[in-house]
């Protein structure tokens, strides 16, 4: 009997030796992956150089740790003892994720907004002064677009804390004070310009007392798949209204408990074992109604990963004619041979376009836009000779300013660039960052120049300059028991 005790513990032990060897190479079973995102360094060429740097070494341990069987199940079990035992985790470090005491996680970003501003500037006025530049950059583009029979709108999207502040976690992390809320500003800059736009934050404000499921899921950080399924039937009421059109609509079927990615998709991030306790979760599905008369626009976005929860979770891009998204208006999705704004012809996508929709929550609004208005506006009214004028003029107004020059000096003496290119640097970027500024064809409230590629796209086309926003209600008959947003335009 003790001798066959003995052998089975043999057995055991060279079965544990060997199992992550076997399962690393055969893939005997089929474990969950990891959430998260892993960067790994390609391997170095094996050299006398590499072997005495150590680089090979470090590779290998990297690759080893990421790479060893049964790694996935490991690593679940490690981090739940973890977070049972001491209420730690490798995702709720490093102002990345914080949860607070009632188990609500919130991401990083979404806290450091709430307490102190995503980028707290000394000069508050020039943060001011450069969204009030985007915003009537916006409109200056929507007057000109509309005359082309483009409509682009704003989609000010919610944030979680600002729509659940009530349960931010207390941290001392974010030191300061928030000197003005963003959102804030060009929700009321956009009435009073007559932007298009819809402020779903504020929506969201309003009827979070009311609804009966949550508008988002307490561990993620995107407004939930249910909610995302309201946004997406009153997003189409509006680009009916905006464009004057008929879409086809959906209904959306009875819902049940259950939580679809990415809901959870922070508590995800934890690899945890056991999901973590939380308020139900809501999943329904949808139909969409046929209608042989219904209008399939062509649709644009430059946004952030909100606009994933639309294209996965409704029926949103299934009723568009095309929908292409510039994500962060650098990487492009949903049109195939382009993997990258800069291979695109921007405004001439613009101009085929029947809709453009910019969409940024809280968080990411400090940088609206991402340099797509800049360009589209320069593109549609100024020629190189224009530009070049332009950037001669400010290099004049650099040089002849003393601290402008050593501003310049200061920043650029460690890349041992010579100053006169510097500064002709300092202009170029000036004019591409703060166009309305520098140019003058473009400090008119609405710019009345155009390029000639502009002309010649649009086959010579008068621009029209005396568009005005419209000022009706968006539909209220509707298939979906959900409220509806109103229109932002004034």
């Amino acid at each position: 009997m003790k001798r066959n005790a003995k052998h089975i513990l043999i057995a055991i032990t060279i079965i544990l030796l060997f199992l992550p060897m076997a399962q690393e190479h055969l893939r005997l079973f089929d474990f969950r992956k990891l959430a998260g995102v892993v960067s790994e360094k390609p391997k170095p060429p094996v050299k006398l150089k590499s072997i005495t740097d150590n680089s090979l070494q470090q590779w290998c341990e990297t690759y080893l740790r990421l790479h060893y069987g049964l790694r996935e199940p490991l690593t679940r079990i490690y981090n739940q003892y973890r977070w049972d035992l001491f209420k730690q985790s490798n995702s709720l470090g490093n102002k990345r994720n914080y949860i607070s005491d009632d188990g609500w996680i919130y991401e990083g970003t979404c806290v450091e907004e709430f307490y102190r501003g995503r980028f707290p500037a000394s000069d508050s006025a020039a943060m001011i002064r450069n969204f009030g530049e985007e915003a009537l950059r916006l409109k200056q583009i929507q007057q000109i677009l509309e005359s082309q029979n483009t409509h682009l709108f704003v989609l000010l999207l919610p944030g979680k804390e600002q729509v659940y502040p009530e349960h931010i976690p207390v941290t001392d992390d974010f030191p300061g004070r928030k000197p003005f809320s963003v959102r804030d500003f060009y929700a009321e800059r956009f009435k009073e310009l007559g932007v298009n736009h819809i402020d779903i934050g504020q929506w969201f404000l309003n009827i979070k007392d009311t609804v009966d499921y949550p508008l988002y899921p307490q561990t993620g950080t995107h407004w939930s798949n249910y909610a995302a399924m309201h946004v997406a039937d009153s997003l189409i009421r509006y680009m009916e209204w905006l464009g004057d059109i008929k879409m086809e609509h959906f209904t959306i079927g009875e819902r049940t408990e259950r939580t679809v990615e990415p809901d959870d998709d922070l508590e995800q991030l934890m690899n945890l074992i056991r999901p973590l306790p939380k308020a139900p979760n809501y999943y329904a599905p949808y139909t969409i109604i046929d209608d042989s008369t219904a209008a399939r626009p062509t649709l644009i976005t430059i946004g952030d990963s909100y606009y994933w929860n639309l294209l996965n979770a409704t029926p949103f891009g299934k009723v568009m004619g095309d929908f292409k998204y510039w994500y962060y208006f650098n990487t492009v999705y949903f049109d195939e041979g382009h993997s990258l704004v800069d291979d695109l012809d921007v405004m001439k996508e613009v101009l085929d376009a029947d809709f453009v929709m910019i969409a940024y929550s809280p968080s990411q609004l400090y940088k609206m836009s991402q340099g797509f208005s800049q360009k589209v506006l320069l593109d549609l009214c100024c020629n190189k000779d224009e530009l070049d004028e332009a950037q001669q003029e400010l290099t004049k107004a650099i040089k002849a300013n003393p601290v402008w020059v050593n501003s310049i000096i200061q920043r650029t003496e460690q890349y041992e660039i010579p100053i006169d290119t510097a500064i002709i640097i300092e202009a170029r970027n000036g004019i591409l960052k703060s166009p309305n500024r520098f140019v003058p064809a473009l400090k008119d409230s609405v710019p009345t120049a155009r390029s000639e590629r502009f002309m010649a796209l649009t086959h010579h086309a008068e621009p029209q300059n005396d568009s005005q926003p419209q000022s009706n209600p968006i539909p209220s008959d509707s298939t979906v028991s959900a409220p509806r947003l109103q229109q932002g335009s004034n």
